[in-house]
């Protein structure tokens, strides 16, 4: 979740009335990350906005360092993958954990050959792919097929339906399990 709106009072109903609700979050993109807001709400990963991530700069080493400083595990989400892991990789060696567009089309992957190669040979770190679905561009089954054959611990799945996130979790949990 990004803690904007009324996402936070939604996640805090949640995780007061489902025992196996588990927040994971990505700062907000402004001037005020809001990681007070996320670690009230006990997320277990923080994740630094793509916006902030992908600058490579100062400001996202004291973002992972103020995640890192509340027992909570830091993380990047990434817009622009393959610059941005290659920066991490060398420079926030304690961040393991990155939010990356991943999916069969290719879609915001950069060069998909060599972001596959980057996520494959990186058995240490811990890849969650969103844009999984390429935008609603690929076939649930065809999308988790790919994902599956990846070094690919987990998926964000974007839903519009009741009926959609049924079948998109259920084809999901299929191929990844």
């Amino acid at each position: 979740m990004v803690p904007a709106g009324k996402v936070g009072e939604a996640a805090k109903t949640m995780a007061e009335t489902h025992d196996d609700f588990i927040i994971t979050g990505s700062t907000y993109p402004g001037p005020d990350p809001m990681i007070d807001v996320l670690a009230a709400l006990d997320a277990k990963i923080i994740f630094a906005h793509g916006m902030i991530s992908d600058r490579k700069d100062e400001i996202l080493g004291k973002l992972i360092n103020d995640i890192e400083s509340l027992g909570i595990i830091p993380g990047i989400a990434v817009h622009n993958p393959i610059p941005t892991l290659e920066y991490a990789f060398e420079n926030l060696p304690s961040v393991k954990t990155f939010l990356i567009p991943f999916n069969a089309k290719g879609f915001l992957m950069g060069n998909p050959t060599k972001l596959e190669g980057i996520v494959n040979e990186n058995k240490d770190k811990y890849f969650i792919g969103m844009k999984t679905l390429a935008a609603g561009k690929l076939d649930v089954n065809q999308a988790y097929d790919y994902i599956s054959h990846h070094n690919i611990c987990c998926v964000t799945i974007g839903m519009v339906s009741v009926e959609e996130a049924k079948n998109s979790t259920e084809v999901a949990l299929k191929y990844l399990s």
